[in-house]
């Protein structure tokens, strides 16, 4: 019985990780900072740490030319800068301004109301069992992030 229910939460899993990516790709792309997922993406890895534009091509698997027009998009916005390396004036690195944190918290929690919105819908008892579920479902995936080095960010 194991088998069965553990392929039914992985089954379910693989079928709402699309809707909800859907939910929110719409719902940043009709805030006022018209955020495109891939943007967002740029941005959550920039809050982590500084990229060369290297690196942020190969981990969003474009090439170097694509990047630099999609960062020069968010410089544009306010939202990156490109800073020279003062160890190697060759390399460049590019980090994310307190404005792009900004953009990134109110996008947030946009997505965040968004979805508690879509939730109001169903009952109280279904809400509650819905929290119990996603939490022991993130500690699944926190664990094996944590266990697995080639899960981490880089």
């Amino acid at each position: 019985m194991g088998q069965s229910y553990r392929r039914e939460i992985a089954r379910r899993a693989l079928e709402i990780l699309p809707l909800i990516m859907r939910v929110m790709e719409a719902q940043m792309r009709q805030s006022r900072y018209k955020l495109l997922s891939g943007h967002s993406a740029l941005l959550g890895m920039l809050q982590v740490r500084p990229y060369t534009l290297g690196e942020l091509a190969e981990v969003m698997s474009v090439t170097p030319p694509t990047m630099s027009n999609t960062i020069t998009a968010l410089e544009d916005r306010g939202w990156v800068q490109r800073e020279r390396s003062t160890e190697d004036r060759r390399v460049v690195h590019i980090s994310i301004t307190a404005e792009g944190h900004n953009v990134v918290e109110a996008m947030k929690t946009d997505v965040e109301v968004k979805i508690a919105d879509l939730i109001a819908a169903i009952s109280e008892e279904d809400q509650a069992a819905l929290v119990q579920g996603l939490t022991v479902l993130r500690d699944v995936f926190a664990a094996a992030v944590e266990q697995d080095p080639s899960l981490k960010k880089s």
